[in-house]
């Protein structure tokens, strides 16, 4: 790939100063005391109860109470949750739901776990309750959701709280067990409910910092439905130490959170990305997505082949990601012709409207705008 690319490709925060500054700090503070020795030369699994209790406060911010830490494990990082969890709950040879386009790790773990996917389709919301159900009620075996309900990647959309609660109720009428994704739900302020609140005996819930606060920051928060599905968890993986959070990574997450840096962090993003946004919808010419959810990407819905777009794109110099990188099957369908552009990785804004400029072009060059580009939600 060429030294000068611009990436529009990873769906990453931007740097926020003020997190710089209070990094070696923090470290500081958490490093030079008389205990750091024996902090840091222990494994966590699980995580320690400060640990867990840090990660209760942080995912309150969205459940809107704080669970008990015994339902609570730390990770190092969302995708060793998915790991854990896909192992444990659909295992090898069994099936797993998820929206038509998805995170696209799934196809890699599907293929080290051994189990299938099914794509549900999707709309402007996310996925659709009809198809959900119809998929539900047609599968025999035991079944379980992943879903990504604020911010969906690729596509940026956001549940209503009605749909939120249509998947709940079909959820718990055919006994689906759920993990739900909120890694970017802090970026929405008035994001629905948590699905983990609507059907609590079936949801395992997943938030990360990496999304929200800093990327090199590997800590994941899982809630398990019960404390007993928690020390399940533990019991099959408690010694497998590649998923443990690391200690310095742990340290840091209870000093941003205790002072309340990871929430200022936060805040900062959000404004960050909303001006990104709107430099999205200004360049490319499509003002709808100034008026989306903010998020760290935007779905950008394109004509068929967005495949040869992407690949124009990156012989001009700029990265960005086609929609058949997220399907959660390999047979492509229509929704998935798009491309997912991120405008947070890139720290300079001449560069970032460079970027999208050579993307326009390239799209209207090839006549590969939608005829509802003016009105489409994503």
């Amino acid at each position: 790939m060429r030294k000068d690319v611009i990436d529009l490709s990873r769906a990453v925060p931007p740097v926020v100063p003020a997190l710089e500054a209070a990094l070696a700090k923090s470290i500081e503070a958490r490093v030079y005391r008389p205990d750091a020795g024996g902090l840091l030369r222990t494994n966590r699994p699980r995580g320690t109860e400060e640990d867990r209790r840090t990660g209760a406060e942080w995912i309150s911010q969205r459940l809107g109470f704080t669970p008990d830490i015994d339902r609570m494990i730390v990770t190092n990082g969302t995708l060793n949750v998915l790991f854990l969890l896909l192992n444990h709950l659909v295992g090898r040879s069994g099936t797993l739901l998820t929206e038509e386009m998805t995170y696209p790790n799934m196809q890699a773990l599907s293929g080290i776990l051994g189990f299938n996917i099914r794509g549900i389709p999707m709309d402007r919301e996310g996925l659709k309750p009809d198809a959900f159900e119809d998929v539900c009620r047609k599968i025999d075996t035991s079944k379980v959701l992943y879903t990504i309900p604020t911010v969906q990647n690729p596509t940026a959309a956001v549940m209503s709280s009605g749909r939120r609660v249509e998947i709940a109720t079909i959820a718990r009428r055919y006994n689906v067990l759920i993990i739900e994704d909120d890694a970017q739900a802090l970026m929405v302020e008035d994001a629905g409910a948590p699905i983990a609140t609507l059907a609590p005996e079936l949801t395992w819930y997943v938030m990360g910092l990496a999304k929200t606060v800093v990327m090199g920051m590997r800590v994941a928060f899982l809630m398990a439905p019960r404390a007993g599905d928690a020390a399940a968890l533990m019991e099959k993986f408690g010694k497998m130490s590649m998923w443990f959070v690391a200690a310095l990574h742990a340290e840091l997450a209870q000093a941003f959170v205790a002072n309340r840096t990871a929430h200022e962090a936060t805040t900062s993003i959000r404004k960050i990305a909303a001006s990104r946004r709107r430099i999205a919808a200004e360049v490319l010419q499509r003002p709808d997505l100034a008026g989306g959810p903010l998020g760290l990407h935007v779905w950008v819905p394109t004509r068929p082949d967005a495949r040869s777009l992407a690949s124009e794109a990156l012989a001009a110099g700029v990265l960005v990601r086609p929609g058949f990188q997220f399907a959660a099957e390999l047979v492509p369908t229509g929704a998935m012709q798009g491309l997912r552009v991120s405008y947070c990785e890139t720290r300079n804004e001449d560069d970032l409207r460079r970027g999208l400029a050579i993307l326009a072009k390239i799209i209207s060059a090839r006549n590969a705008w939608p005829d509802t580009a003016a009105t489409s939600g994503h």
